[in-house]
């Protein structure tokens, strides 16, 4: 007598895929291949979720990209399912969103489940959590990936708080705006490309999908109703409510991570923030950010850019109601450039910014000052981009110039507490900061040993 079909005993990970199609066959399991042309209506979950998976199907370098990021083991044969679902009565209604199979020599070697939420859906722990009870129970999958359009600093931060811990499943959570972000810049042309062109145009037709304002997958464009309430609180002398401190925070986070992700999109290489990695976990950054908050009335993050001058440090000062971007230049350092030669070569670099950038220069021009650190001064002497001319009286005979930060300080008055405004404003700041100061600038090269006199 054949034996009844039993979803506990379906371990995934070490079963042959052999048994996993029989499964399938005989209807004990309902799957559906991943394909770029859903038959879902566009913008719903499993539609985006199909075009996503299909897309790691037909696209190599995209594939590698996200596997590298879970830590997913390739192989030769890989299988993309969505809608994964038990026929058995005690399974029907735990249905996975999708499905990934690594198989070896017919042997399913690797496997994770992913949970898709599109336009504005949020991750659900309840909805997650049960699908961490059904794989104990079934799959035993050691890996679960969730999408939505939250953002979150890093992919181990998760946009919710599981209800309980599961140590055997890592947990990874993707913005829809991390997975564009890695798309665009395979598409760039920036040495890290795709190899095959019918591939190129694949995954441009994905991005069109995934761009589309059907989809509603736009960009972060506002702060929570806590940041409001936050900026009154503070200008006003009251001590904000725990929950605004949250949404603000929360925010903060989001907001930065979509800067990251915009300009990235704009230089074709990587940009990331200090908070990917820094305190552990999305929690313990919440906690770490409020506190600051609390302290100092501010928050503050740095955009990580490979190969440029400096990274770029930006503020949010709630009681001043400003955006502060600022960078460090170290000044020239031989003995024979005193502080006259060294005031020099940082003029002529902000004169070659202005040229050559005079749009995006001249709308932060009287919003820039200059810091200038002294050899054992305590505090570095400012100075209005405007008035920087007199820096030269005042320094040609102080201590070593150390080193210089460039700032923009912007204010935004009234707009700093609106929600959607806030966002405007940053964003377009931080595009002209970088175009018409952070590209512009170097930093100090000694010049070459040179040979004064030698009789050949």
């Amino acid at each position: 007598m054949e034996k009844k079909f039993n979803p506990e005993k379906f371990r995934l990970v070490g079963l042959a895929l052999e048994d996993f199609h029989k499964a399938i066959k005989e209807k004990d399991v309902f799957v559906r291949e991943a394909r770029l042309i859903p038959v879902h209506k566009v913008g719903d979950e499993l539609a985006l979720a199909s075009v996503f998976l299909a897309s790691l199907k037909y696209v190599k370098e995209y594939r590698e990209k996200f596997f590298k990021a879970i830590k997913f083991k390739k192989s030769s044969q890989l299988l993309f399912y969505t809608e994964v679902q038990f026929s058995h009565r005690d399974y029907q209604s735990s249905r996975l969103d999708g499905l990934i199979l690594s198989v070896s020599k017919g042997i399913i070697k690797d496997a994770v489940i992913l949970e898709f939420k599109g336009k504005s859906g949020n991750v659900d722990p309840v909805q997650i959590d049960q699908y961490l009870t059904l794989n104990k129970s079934t799959y035993k999958v050691d890996k679960l990936v969730s999408v939505s359009p939250e953002y979150v600093p890093d992919i181990d931060h998760l946009p919710y708080t599981p209800i309980k811990k599961h140590k055997a499943v890592q947990l990874y959570h993707f913005s829809w705006s991390r997975l564009k972000n890695i798309a665009s810049l395979l598409l760039f042309q920036n040495g890290d490309n795709i190899e095959d062109e019918d591939q190129v145009n694949i995954l441009s037709e994905v991005m069109h999908y995934f761009e589309s304002d059907t989809n509603g997958l736009r960009g972060f464009s506002q702060m929570k109703k806590g940041w409001s309430n936050v900026v009154t609180a503070i200008k006003t002398g009251v001590k904000p409510e725990q929950y605004d401190l949250e949404d603000a925070v929360q925010s903060w986070l989001e907001e930065q991570t979509d800067m990251a992700h915009l300009l990235s999109g704009e230089l074709g290489v990587p940009v990331s923030t200090s908070s990917a990695k820094k305190d552990g976990s999305l929690v313990k950054k919440l906690k770490s950010e409020i506190s600051s908050l609390s302290k100092t009335n501010q928050l503050k993050f740095q955009l990580l850019i490979k190969d440029v001058v400096s990274d770029i440090m930006v503020a949010a000062d709630f009681r001043n109601e400003t955006i502060e971007m600022s960078i460090v230049l170290e000044a020239p350092s031989e003995d024979s450039k005193r502080n006259r030669a060294r005031l020099t070569w940082l003029n002529n670099q902000l004169k070659r910014a202005q040229e050559r950038e005079s749009e995006a220069f001249n709308k932060l021009s009287d919003d820039i000052f200059i810091d200038v650190a002294v050899k054992f001064g305590r505090q570095p002497i400012r100075y209005k981009l405007t008035d920087f001319d007199t820096a030269w009286e005042d320094l040609v005979n102080e201590k070593d110039i150390t080193s210089y930060s460039i700032l923009a300080i912007k204010d935004l008055g009234k707009n700093f507490k609106s929600n959607k405004k806030f966002v405007e404003l940053i964003e377009q700041m931080m595009f002209d900061y970088y175009q018409g100061l952070v590209q512009n600038l170097k930093s100090y090269t000694r010049a070459a040993p040179r040979i004064s006199n030698h009789d050949s």
